[in-house]
């Protein structure tokens, strides 16, 4: 009796420092939501496949630390660092990330080109922590709650950037009119 308490004492729990998913699963179910983080970052399209890889390389690493908890919230606060460090090393080497229109969009329509182009220079105008807030919630569709534990902020403070992010949007889209 003793020797099986010792072997369950001394076995590793199945709850314990093991996450809920697998990297593959982090994988086929997150990989275009790092993509499109890491393009709104300033990834350049030409190197959104490497710092991809990049991602997930850390996310190997780290997966072990990792609750369990949010999986879309810790992939995007990687994907932030990821893209940080991308935009850091293209600055040494003097290139420009680029913004990109999203591919639904048919670049020949003029009329559709310069309300998008219209529509990214005021969203460029907000700070970066509302324009986090906001494309995590409306574009990727995130509850606050996940917003706020992707960008490490309170609940209030998410919200409080959020509905700032919305205000200064609509004001600024009415005066470019």
């Amino acid at each position: 009796m003793q020797a099986s308490i010792l072997r369950n004492a001394l076995a590793p729990s199945a709850d314990v420092g093991r996450p809920m998913m697998t990297i593959d699963e982090l994988f086929a179910e997150h990989a275009s939501f790092v993509w499109r983080t890491l393009r709104h970052f300033g990834v350049h399209d030409a190197d959104l496949e490497d710092q991809s890889q990049e991602v997930f390389l850390v996310v190997q690493r780290q997966i072990s630390k990792w609750d369990g908890e949010h999986p879309r919230s810790w992939l995007f606060a990687i994907a932030r660092r990821c893209a940080a460090a991308y935009r850091r090393r293209s600055h040494r080497r003097h290139e420009q990330p680029v913004e990109s229109v999203p591919d639904s969009i048919d670049p020949h329509d003029p009329t559709t080109r310069a309300q998008l182009d219209r529509l990214n220079r005021v969203f460029q105008t907000l700070d970066e922590d509302k324009q986090i807030v906001f494309l995590l919630h409306e574009v990727e569709g995130m509850s606050m709650r996940e917003v706020a534990d992707a960008v490490g902020c309170p609940l209030q403070t998410a919200y409080s950037r959020y509905n700032a992010a919305r205000r200064d949007l609509f004001r600024a889209l009415e005066e470019a009119k």
